[in-house]
Formats: C-alpha cells, structure tokens, sequence
C-alpha cells in the first residue's frame, strides 16, 4: 500500500477524471451532434399508422415484410426505417421497381413516430430463390444512382434510399407524411 500522500493524490486523479467524463458528456448534450428534438413527429393527419402500413406489405403474395421505424432519433439526430423482405419458398419477386417504391413511400407515409430524416432502408432476402438486386430495382424506380454490381451476389441485398433534406429521395417523396399508397399488384409470381 502507498504512503497517504500517494493514496490521496491516486484518489483526488480518478475524481478529477470522473468528473472531466461528466463534464465532457453535459457538453456534448448541446453540441451540434447532439441529440435533436425538432423533428417532426406523431402528425395529427394524412398517411396512415405504423399498424396500418404493416399490413398492407404484409398483403402482399408470396413476401414476408417487417416495416420498422420511427423511434427516437439517436444521438447524431438520425431516424430512418428498415423494411425486411423476405421471399417465401415457391416465389420470386418479378416487378422489383414497383415493390422498392410501394416500400419507400410506405415508410414515407407513415404518420406515427418520427419523420425518417436520414434514409429508409430496404433489405431482400431470397433464401433459396433466385437471386434478386434491390439496388439495381431501386436504381431503375430512380430512387438511387445505379451502383457496381456486386461479385459474388448472394440471395441478400440491400439498398439505402436517402431521405435526408436536399437528397433526391426527400425531393421526390415531398411532405411528410406522403400519401399512403396503393398495394401494388402483380410483383411476385410463383416460380
């Protein structure tokens, strides 16, 4: 054990650093990264409730769709959603253009929780169907500029379509929330 001197000097170091950690986070509560509460959020009209979209992806043949969204932005001030396909056994998704934009605007449109205000992500899983680009469908709806293809491309992918202010996303889908859009027809098929 040290002498008091250095015991005493070890302690008063480790609350100096204590209190330097509070101080550094009490600062970064207000600074320019920090946490936002002036997004948008829980409109009092137009689109529809989280519910609501949930189950008009879900009506879709052939597709499993978890739409999820809207909590609190994190401590950047982000908030997007992230919508899940999966593709059961026995189907393919056949109009890919028309499903990422019946997607996005779904997310779009929701009126509950937060305005998406960095990007609305759109995953496919094929399982053990045949391989499918939402990039390139999402590219060809015009949501995204069209990126490399993948080497090697596996029954999963995925695609970012931005929603933050100034992005071509955020241009396209207009006011929040948009206008709840119509179920699309005929974007899968049995294989």
């Amino acid at each position: 054990m040290g002498t008091p001197t250095t015991t005493r000097r070890g302690s008063r170091a480790r609350g100096i650093r204590a209190a330097l950690v509070v101080l550094v986070a009490l600062a970064g509560c207000g600074a320019p990264g920090g946490p936002r509460h002036d997004i948008p959020h829980d409109a009092e009209s137009g689109g529809q409730t989280l519910r609501q979209a949930q189950a008009a992806v879900s009506s879709i043949p052939g597709l499993t769709i978890d739409l999820a969204g809207g909590e609190p932005p994190n401590i950047k001030g982000n908030t997007g959603y992230d919508v899940r396909v999966t593709v059961a056994p026995g189907y393919r998704i056949v109009d890919g253009p028309a499903l990422v934009t019946f997607l996005v605007e779904s997310a779009w449109s929701v009126r509950t929780g937060y305005l998406p205000n960095t990007q609305i992500t759109v995953s496919v899983d094929t399982g053990d169907g045949p391989e499918f680009e939402v990039d390139a469908a999402a590219a060809e709806a015009g949501w995204v500029e069209r990126g490399e293809p993948v080497p090697g491309q596996t029954t999963f992918s995925l695609v970012n379509v931005r929603t933050d202010d100034g992005s071509p996303g955020r241009e396209r889908l207009g006011d929040w929330p948009g206008d709840v859009p119509d179920v699309p027809r005929d974007v899968t098929a049995r294989r």
